[in-house]
């Protein structure tokens, strides 16, 4: 089941899943979708991006000691495969989980189909123009994902809560961003230190003003949470195999010569409630 650059190019939001495990099998010089290209990489191999997406589970667990979603109505808007979807619906009265993508929306059902969770809700939506009524939602939850702020702000009740989840440029790739930096120019060559990816390494809390969220009206202030979490593959075979696809080849040396299982992470949670007229 081949495909060139071009076929995903035109393919759109259309573009077929291969069979599974198929990701393992590519040109390592010159792999489609190339390296880093997440949503094509998503859209293409979906079940190698959930493998992958364990640090959305450390993002989840951390944001339920900061945010209370029982009895809310929340939207995950770019939502994958449904790592942050699952996450908010342990304690969310509904989710409803909006990817552009057609083939990660199939795979999110089907996840919730063998699951038996009933009350995630999966769209095949746009960001831009998401299918809800002004004023909806409690909440709007997005991880590493694009965000058109104005939207999600039309669809959030008065003090909804905004929240982004991810991890601060600096330690965009987790441990492996300063390995990684010279190869990749959206990489801040200014990295973090590696200290900060020791697992006792302390939380951070910080206050940032409304132009990081290009002035949309806030209550209050918008927090940052900044904590360090390790993901662990339990074999390190399958964490360069993982990488490598994701990053490149840098990136699955690094865990055959360390024979290392886990990747250290510095996630960021940044947390506000809109400021509306009811």
């Amino acid at each position: 089941m081949s495909i060139t650059q071009e076929d995903i190019l035109h393919s759109g939001f259309k573009l077929k899943a291969a069979p599974v495990d198929a990701w393992r099998i590519y040109d390592e010089k010159d792999p489609i979708p190339g390296y880093f290209q997440f949503d094509w990489l998503s859209s293409r191999h979906p079940d190698l991006y959930h493998r992958f997406a364990l640090s959305t589970v450390g993002l989840m667990h951390k944001l339920h000691t900061l945010i209370d979603f029982t009895g809310l109505e929340v939207i995950d808007i770019g939502a994958g495969t449904g790592r942050s979807a699952f996450g908010a619906a342990q304690r969310a009265r509904r989710v409803f989980a909006v990817d552009a993508y057609a083939s990660v929306v199939s795979f999110g059902k089907k996840l919730l189909q063998q699951s038996g969770t009933t009350n995630i809700h999966y769209i095949n939506g746009d960001r831009t123009h998401l299918p809800f009524s002004d004023n909806r939602m409690d909440a709007v939850i997005n991880a590493w994902a694009e965000l058109d702020l104005q939207e999600a702000y039309r669809v959030l009740k008065p003090d909804g809560y905004l929240i982004q989840l991810g991890a601060p440029m600096e330690s965009l790739c987790g441990e492996l961003t300063a390995l990684l930096a010279p190869d990749y120019p959206w990489i801040p060559k200014d990295c973090a230190l590696q200290e900060i990816y020791a697992p006792d390494y302390p939380d951070t809390q910080s206050i940032a003003d409304a132009t990081i969220w290009e002035g949309i009206p806030v209550q209050g202030q918008i927090h940052i949470h900044q904590f360090t979490y390790v993901t662990d593959y339990q074999d390190y075979h399958e964490t360069a195999s993982i990488t490598g696809r994701l990053y490149g080849p840098k990136a699955r040396q690094y865990f055959l010569t360390r024979k290392q299982s886990t990747i250290s992470w510095r996630l960021q949670i940044i947390i506000g409630q809109v400021l509306k007229e009811p």
